[in-house]
């Protein structure tokens, strides 16, 4: 076979094309051609081709009489094993484009030495087609004409042989190859030139023809696949429905019962014949009948209920304490048509809780009254000792006396908890302005911590009606818990401010902030933050409950905003009270 001039013609400066051939010869003499005419030109040669394929390539150019001896030393004569290049950039089936940006680049980088043009001819892509993944194939053509943005100064022709693609034709997979470059080389070499733009139009108009039908197909098979995901998910549901240990009832926004589970008859006693078609105030009290209204007006604006306890009635009459969660439910076009209600039974929670607060009210009473005379002997131990130049002694029992104080806090909040509960904690109201307390709280606080200067930015008058003790005992929890919570830091910041009506005091500390999944759980009853990473902080973990409860009881609000490690910023917000007009 003699070598044609007419192939070096056709490969300008940065083409990406395909040859798609029928057989070995006729990718042999595509490669030998394509390669012998650029080094006949001064071009530079990259074969990314099988061990098997480069041998015959050898061969072919040795009888062509081309010795490629001369070239390889000066790198303008490359060869990499196909196989063994996509093996050092694929991952789970597709290619990286870093790893292959750095095997392919570095050798493009190589033979480009001396700004030279360099050829490259591929058949890497064959091989993801051999097993059927036409997305990597795919993929990689896109990375190569990436590559071929970074060095302009590049021609490339891939290979696949038709076999591949036989039954489908300019279906999407070839169509799609075809799109990724900028010349197709069909496998009958010696009209090229003659047919070549014929071919290429023909090409295109089947490409739009089949891009209609390609789409109409995707559209068929994505209805079908949304159909299919939506059984299966019907079908998960019904099961969740069918096994859930919580009671889960559907009714209309007119509070008709449409569906009622396993669990539902189980703890409502009423079997899904009895219940369903009927209103849902089968189940609900007399008296709370109006919290059902509340629920559906709720509904209708599509807000949702979460964990809301109250009393329901069984068929025998009995009644039982439960949490619900309730959720609208929408039609196709998102209007909202019922409701879905879970209810989960936590008659034994309350009663073990109701224990609790019995034995917590019990013990706190039963401890008050030793703590008292143990600190009244503390305190004359300490005068006593003082008075006789002790100091020794002194210092020992001024520390016994401050964990006395820690103990009789402990009970006191104890009590609180217990008082509220139960509606018995003593609130005494009188209106006082909010920022001379603020003032004196900081004041007392700094003088028990020598770490931190506690500072007040901002600071205005407003009067509000309250407990001034039980305010007091929120700033100081704050205070305290800032403090305690930033370690290593030397500041805490308070700010007070007139927003809307009502008065905003803030306690802003630099420590080890809270994560979003804790800021509400940290104001629930003796929680506290555990994680496996975090230092432990002694506590009962009941400060922040009792702090929300007063807040709540003066008509206001306690929130937290943080980010883990950058600190936490909490706010308390109260009424201001209203001047009377004259």
């Amino acid at each position: 076979m003699t070598l044609s001039a007419d192939y070096t013609r056709i490969i300008p400066l940065k083409q990406h094309l395909v040859h798609f051939y029928d057989s070995e010869d006729a990718l042999l003499s595509m490669m030998s051609t394509f390669i012998a005419g650029g080094l006949s030109i001064g071009d530079a040669s990259i074969l990314l081709v099988t061990r098997e394929h480069h041998e015959c390539l050898l061969e072919q150019l040795k009888r062509n009489g081309l010795n490629i001896s001369a070239a390889q030393p000066r790198d303008a004569y490359i060869w990499m094993d196909a196989t063994e290049i996509l093996s050092r950039f694929m991952m789970d089936g597709m290619p990286e484009p870093e790893r292959f940006f750095a095997v392919v680049g570095d050798a493009i980088t190589q033979a480009a030495q001396g700004q030279r043009h360099v050829r490259i001819f591929s058949e890497m892509g064959t091989f993801p087609c051999v097993q059927g993944n036409y997305a990597a194939t795919i993929r990689l053509e896109e990375l190569s004409n990436d590559l071929q943005n970074q060095f302009p100064a590049t021609s490339l022709l891939c290979a696949y042989p038709m076999h591949l693609f036989e039954g489908k034709i300019f279906t999407r997979a070839i169509l799609k190859i075809c799109q990724q470059h900028s010349r197709i080389i069909p496998a009958d070499n010696d009209s090229l030139h003659a047919n070549l733009d014929e071919r290429l139009h023909a090409i295109f108009l089947l490409q739009q023809q089949s891009s209609a039908f390609e789409a109409d197909l995707v559209q068929a098979r994505e209805v079908e696949r949304r159909l299919r995901l939506s059984e299966e998910a019907s079908f998960r549901l019904a099961a969740i429905v069918a096994s859930s240990d919580d009671a889960i009832v559907s009714k209309t926004l007119d509070g008709i019962i449409t569906s009622w589970n396993a669990a539902a008859e189980r703890l409502f006693g009423y079997s899904s014949q009895e219940a369903i078609g009927k209103h849902i105030t089968l189940i609900i009290p007399l008296e709370l009948r109006k919290e059902e209204e509340e629920i559906i007006a709720k509904l209708r604006q599509g807000i949702r209920i979460e964990h809301y306890e109250t009393v329901r009635m069984r068929k025998d009459g009995r009644r039982v304490e439960v949490s619900l969660s309730i959720s609208p439910v929408r039609d196709r076009s998102g209007k909202i048509i019922g409701a879905a209600k879970i209810a989960r039974d936590i008659s034994e929670r309350r009663e073990l809780e109701r224990r609790k607060d019995e034995f917590i009210n019990m013990a706190s009473h039963e401890l008050k009254t030793p703590v008292t005379g143990l600190k009244g002997f503390t305190q004359l131990l300490q005068r006593r000792f003082k008075n006789s130049g002790d100091e020794e002694t002194f210092r020992f029992i001024t520390r016994m006396n401050g964990q006395i104080d820690k103990l009789a806090l402990l009970i006191s909040d104890m009590l609180d908890i217990s008082k509220m509960q139960s509606g018995q904690l003593e609130y005494r109201m009188d209106v006082f302005d909010l920022s001379e307390l603020v003032q004196e709280v900081i004041e007392n606080v700094q003088a028990t911590t020598q770490t931190h200067s506690i500072l007040l930015e901002k600071r205005v008058k407003a009067q509000v009606n309250g407990d001034r003790d039980r305010i007091g005992q929120v700033l100081i929890n704050l205070l305290t818990n800032a403090v305690k919570y930033s370690k290593g830091v030397d500041k805490v910041i308070v700010r007070m401010e007139i927003l809307e009506g009502k008065v905003h005091v803030s306690v802003q500390d630099f420590g080890i902030g809270i994560s979003e999944d804790y800021q509400e759980k940290i104001f629930e009853q003796f929680y506290q933050v555990t994680e496996p990473t975090e230092k432990t902080y002694p506590g009962l973990g009941i400060g922040l409950y009792i702090a929300r409860k007063i807040t709540e009881r003066h008509h206001g609000h306690l929130w937290v905003q943080s980010r883990k490690d950058e600190g936490a910023t909490f706010f308390f917000q109260l009424p201001l009270v209203k001047e009377a007009s004259n």
